[in-house]
């Protein structure tokens, strides 16, 4: 869904706007962009680049119930349901075409569950808003496909991926999605992604010296 050609040159990281961004169409410059350039320079941009909730966004997460996690529990879980259905569309936004590491490669989900426990993220409402687009995903695929996410083709589930992005919401809620399977890729496998540091060594990137350890995360200087 997302493999297109990487022999295009990408666009120059400073020049996306991240209210811009679309989880559909950067697939098309992500893995040249990210094959091209060095994985410090990506991580030191990383930030700018996570997608900003529009104000809609946000009130459609406050009419809701929350899902009951304070940010200092050690992880955000997911239900199953939940889980399967956000592993599946990690696959379709990140996949395993033979060009470097998959979202599943990057023990990307894993990583969300841990990352959406930073207070930071939890007060932007990371999570609730993660969680509200599994019901939209589903609600979708049963009014256009006939049946939950889970059950359709990949091929369906392509469609029903494609529609969710013509909304600003859906847009939004696939671009949080792959901000934290890029962070999944990029940072330090502590974190829970990266496992061996596989995209370091896609990138061909030398991590530095020394590695931070249980001491030394960044929440540690919050």
């Amino acid at each position: 869904m997302l493999k297109q050609n990487r022999q295009k040159k990408a666009l120059k990281f400073g020049s996306i706007k991240p209210s811009k961004i679309s989880a559909l169409s950067s697939g098309l410059n992500r893995r040249a962009f990210l094959r091209n350039s060095s994985a410090t320079f990506l991580v030191a941009s990383l930030a700018a680049c996570k997608p900003n909730m529009k104000v809609d966004d946000t009130k459609i997460i406050k009419s809701e119930e929350k899902s009951g996690h304070h940010p200092t529990d050690d992880i955000f879980k997911f239900s199953k349901e939940e889980e399967n259905n956000l592993l599946q569309v990690q696959e379709h936004l990140f996949p395993k075409d033979g060009d470097g590491p998959s979202a599943s490669d990057v023990n990307s989900f894993a990583y969300l569950e841990w990352a959406l426990t930073d207070p930071d993220n939890a007060s932007d409402g990371d999570g609730d808003f993660i969680k509200k687009g599994v019901g939209w995903l589903d609600g979708l695929a049963k009014q256009t496909q006939g049946d939950i996410f889970l059950k359709l083709s990949f091929e369906q589930q392509d469609k029903v991926l494609r529609q969710i992005s013509k909304s600003s919401t859906g847009e939004n809620w696939m671009s949080i999605i792959i901000y934290y399977i890029m962070e999944a890729l990029l940072f330090d496998p502590i974190y829970g992604g990266n496992p061996d540091g596989i995209g370091w060594k896609w990138l061909e990137h030398q991590p530095g010296f020394p590695a931070p350890d249980s001491e030394s995360l960044y929440r540690k200087y919050y």
